[in-house]
């Protein structure tokens, strides 16, 4: 399996472009690197920025609360210059003063002074002295309120069941009007008679402006979405830094212990800091968002990959640039060397640079150069070989047919037949005129047509004119080129080796010619004995390696004929045989139409 993998990996590796390779290295050197480094980073400043968060958190929330505890301080010590204060204590300790009614208005209008001298308007925005219904100035409403059981709010109620100093209390825990409902937290304190400390003489509250307390507890909020309140021990909310944005109380706060002032745990989403404001039954709680601690490390996250992007993306397109100019030279040399494969040397352009891609261009036109010589010289030699072998085997051709005629002409001695000789030298000399050319080794359609006409005259002397000639060829073609001594060998095929064969010795030997789509197209056909199946396949294959059986030199005109055709035009030009035994024989011949050679 690993082996497979391997050898699939280097397949994949050394078909990739080698643009697409130096991409690829930029991004598993560079890019990946980078990548993973961001990530790693920014788990770390992730959790770097939450520990700031938590701790400034913390440290906001305890200034906030040195600060609310310092004004919760300063309402109690209030409350004890009030509860001690030795006029406070003479008019409500002397209970002869309630049947002297002067003295009475005297003593409201000194504890009236008093009481709002306190009033500082900023963290005690009014105070309620208590007193004995017989008092005249109990029913006073703005400073004062009878003592009476049945009108004493919840929180009095409260402060007598704890047995403290003072309490502090819920705007639920005291009879509001609708107006000034939600508007303060109190405090309520007892007023003791000194003389015996179980009497309460007095009880007094304290009305304190919850905005001053709100805007304490706002300073806590140094996280966005963050809020501060107080709670009770029951779970109860009393105030809050942002009355629509009161979190839910579904959490189970710990009791905090004796030595720890400040909790904190996570619950529900959310990050929790409490602690419990002395003499009180209240804590100070701060609710941070856990979302907003991860929104503002993912957006420093998120920066940092924006700037990794556009870093990477410089860096790509730099690299790009640079593996384009690498890569330019080499695909346009590889370009140049598939032409070599189709035939195409064409040099590049001088290289522009001294680097290993720059070496292998100036090799590249060094070999070019060197390969086209060696063309040019190869073509020439080439032309030099060709030119030989047509005419060594005209050579063969015209020996063959010289000695076929002077055993004619030999055999019409022998028989006395001296004028028919005379025609026969004077035909040969006129075939042989033809065969000559001056030295041409292309000549017309029409010459050559002359040319096999003489053959078949001379063959028509020793047969006893049993041969009929007959030529359909386009007079437009005439003067198209042909290689001479081509139509002589296929007609001498013919005569020779099919009409002379069959029984009385006659027949017909007709030359078509026209010009087609693809050059000129000649059919030489005889009525002659035809070939065999065999003999047929034979000539078609295998006879420019060796003569066909059964038919002595029959196949070594034609043979010699197709490869001169060869030589001249081409493979896709040359001889196509048709034959049926007892039918006769056609030889098609095919070859490019070229017009004649100006002198």
């Amino acid at each position: 399996m690993i082996l497979f993998l391997s050898s699939l990996y280097r397949k994949w590796l050394y078909n990739m472009k080698l643009r697409h390779k130096i991409m690829l290295t930029y991004l598993v050197l560079i890019v990946c690197p980078l990548v993973i480094f961001q990530l790693a980073a920014s788990e770390k400043i992730s959790g770097m920025m939450t520990s700031h968060i938590t701790y400034s958190a913390e440290q906001g929330f305890d200034q906030t609360y040195s600060f609310l505890t310092y004004r919760f301080k300063r309402v109690a010590d209030t409350t004890d210059v009030m509860a001690t204060n030795p006029l406070m204590m003479d008019i409500l300790t002397d209970t002869s003063r309630l049947n002297d009614i002067s003295r009475q208005l005297k003593d409201y209008n000194d504890l009236k002074q008093l009481l709002k001298s306190l009033q500082d308007g900023v963290d005690i925005a009014r105070m309620f002295l208590y007193v004995q219904g017989a008092y005249i100035f109990s029913n006073e409403s703005e400073n004062f309120l009878p003592m009476d059981t049945s009108r004493i709010p919840p929180c009095f109620t409260r402060l007598k069941k704890e047995d403290v100093k003072y309490v502090w209390c819920s705007p639920a825990e005291i009879d509001e009007s609708k107006q000034d409902r939600g508007k303060f937290l109190y405090v309520a304190r007892s007023i003791r008679n000194p003389n015996n400390y179980l009497e309460t003489i007095g009880q007094l509250r304290v009305n304190v402006n919850a905005d001053t307390i709100r805007t304490i507890l706002e300073k806590a909020n140094v996280v966005k979405h963050s809020v501060t309140f107080l709670k009770s021990q029951d779970n109860q909310i009393i105030l809050s830094s942002d009355p629509g944005q009161m979190p839910p109380l579904e959490v189970n706060f710990p009791e905090p212990s004796p030595h720890q002032d400040l909790i904190s745990f996570k619950s529900g989403g959310s990050y929790y800091l409490l602690r419990p404001i002395p003499s009180s039954q209240w804590s100070m709680v701060t609710v941070i968002p856990l979302d907003e601690i991860v929104n503002q490390s993912r957006q420093l996250r998120n920066e940092l990959l924006f700037l990794l992007a556009i870093i990477a993306t410089a860096a790509y397109v730099l690299a790009y640039v640079l593996a384009f100019s690498v890569t330019r030279r080499i695909s346009q040399l590889t370009r140049r060397l598939k032409d070599i494969q189709d035939g195409s040397l064409s040099p590049l352009a001088q290289a522009q640079g001294k680097d290993e891609i720059g070496e292998l261009i100036r090799t590249y036109n060094f070999m070019i150069e060197q390969i086209s010589r060696m063309n040019k010289e190869q073509y020439k030699l080439g032309q030099e070989v060709k030119s030989a072998e047509l005419k060594a085997l005209q050579s063969q051709i015209n020996p063959h047919f010289l000695y076929n005629t002077l055993d004619l002409i030999n055999w019409m001695a022998v028989e006395g037949m001296n004028g028919e000789i005379k025609k026969v030298v004077r035909a040969l000399a006129r075939f042989y005129k033809v065969s000559l050319s001056n030295g041409r080794d292309i000549i017309t359609i029409r010459e050559e047509l002359s040319h096999a006409a003489f053959y078949v005259q001379i063959q028509n002397i020793r047969f006893e004119n049993k041969i009929k000639y007959e030529v359909e060829v386009e007079e437009e073609i005439m003067d198209f080129l042909i290689p001479k001594i081509t139509f002589q060998p296929i007609v001498e095929n013919a005569i020779l080796h099919g009409i002379l064969g069959r029984p009385e010795r006659t027949g017909t030997i007709s030359i078509f010619g026209r010009r087609t789509e693809t050059g000129l197209r000649f059919t030489i056909q005889d009525d002659g004995i035809g070939m065999t199946e065999a003999q047929l396949q034979q000539l078609t294959h295998e006879g420019d390696k060796k003569r066909g059986p059964g038919r002595n030199d029959s196949g070594y005109g034609t043979i010699n004929v197709a490869q001169r055709l060869h030589n001249y035009f081409g493979d896709e030009y040359g001889l196509t045989y048709h034959s049926a035994e007892g039918e006769g024989t056609t030889v098609a011949i095919r070859i490019p139409a070229v017009d004649r050679e100006e002198p």
